[in-house]
């Protein structure tokens, strides 16, 4: 479990595909010592949310993560979309008595969204974000989202699509920096709203 607080950044160094497929991400300024993601502190099968999404740690030489990805993972998030030099939100897993920043976040990707616009608002960014129709009933303005692994307070709700403002910060902490139009992004509901929905339903 995640609290999508990005407590580091990675960048993607190699994607194979030998059996699974295999990911290198090499942690940038591992040696931060404002961080709590330390390299040297990890433990091979540990629980590591990469853009939102939850791989077990299998391999970590020098400054180099080393993940397996199904063709499953594959199939229903963005990480088709990965190149060499993408990247990517990392953040280890809850503790007992960690501190919980954003939200509870599994990792486990629910579907993807496209970014119709991003708009420059002071030092803030508003993104809207369209999103396949069986998903907006997950959706409640200033309930939460986790996008690409970040836990975010929704704006507004209309049709297909949801907006999140993003804060200098996070702009400038997170992959968000990199983000363009057309991006492609991980998206997990929030686990109350999906509760609800099936009490709802029943």
């Amino acid at each position: 479990m995640f609290t999508g607080i990005v407590s580091h950044i990675g960048k993607v160094n190699k994607i194979s595909h030998p059996d699974d497929w295999e990911l290198l991400i090499d942690v940038i300024n591992n040696n931060n010592s404002d961080n709590d993601f330390n390299i040297n502190s990890l433990t091979i099968g540990a629980s590591i949310s990469c853009s939102g999404i939850c791989l077990t740690l299998k391999k970590i030489s020098n400054n180099t993560l080393f993940f397996d990805v199904s063709d499953e993972t594959k199939k229903k998030t963005n990480f088709s979309t990965w190149k060499v030099g993408s990247l990517i939100n990392l953040e280890k897993s809850l503790k007992v008595g960690d501190e919980l920043g954003g939200h509870f976040v599994y990792g486990h990707v629910d579907t993807t969204a496209v970014i119709r616009s991003i708009e420059k608002i002071n030092g803030s960014y508003k993104i809207t974000f369209n999103i396949k129709n069986d998903f907006l009933k997950f959706f409640a303005s200033k309930g939460s989202v986790s996008v690409d692994g970040v836990s975010l307070t929704v704006n507004e709700v209309d049709k297909d699509v949801f907006t999140v403002n993003i804060v200098p910060y996070t702009w400038s902490h997170t992959s968000f920096k990199n983000y363009k139009t057309g991006t492609l992004v991980n998206i997990e509901i929030d686990i109350l709203a999906r509760y609800l929905e099936s009490l709802n339903a029943n």
